[in-house]
């Protein structure tokens, strides 16, 4: 029987600098990147946390086949490039790329590291009208 959940801590968002991703067909490093496809059985989605470093920029451009991505970013400032179109972010930010439009994104601070998510899910796979309507109320109630 399959697992109904899967719980891991990995550690300080900020620490997340000292970790490393290699790329399987490329060998690239990417540094300050963790995927939790690899840590978790995730099943509709790839999610990564990131740490950039002052002046760190993702080493290629890319884009994707299917999948669309949704970058948050939670602390610190740079670019983000779209297209050859660049925009300021910072804290707060939330940026959606669709998978055919190149990207890229940059560190543009001097002293302090940007941390960020990456969602990705397949463009156009969801098929909700609504936010909640995938949810069920149960009757249980956690007593905290």
């Amino acid at each position: 029987m399959p697992k109904s959940f899967e719980f891991i801590n990995v550690g300080k968002f900020e620490d997340i600098k000292d970790k490393q991703y290699i790329l399987p067909d490329s060998k690239k490093v990417l540094e300050g990147k963790v995927f939790l496809n690899e840590l978790m059985d995730l099943t509709g989605s790839e999610i990564s946390l990131n740490s950039f470093a002052p002046g760190q920029y993702f080493p290629f451009d890319h884009k994707h086949k299917k999948n669309e991505e949704l970058f948050i970013i939670l602390k610190g400032e740079g670019e983000f490039e779209i297209d050859g179109k660049k925009m300021d972010i910072k804290e707060g930010s939330i940026i959606k790329v669709n998978p055919n439009e190149v990207r890229n994104i940059c560190n543009t601070s001097k002293d302090t590291n940007m941390l960020y998510i990456v969602i990705q899910t397949i463009e156009n796979s969801m098929n909700s009208k609504k936010p909640t309507e995938d949810g069920i109320s149960v009757v249980e109630r956690t007593k905290w």
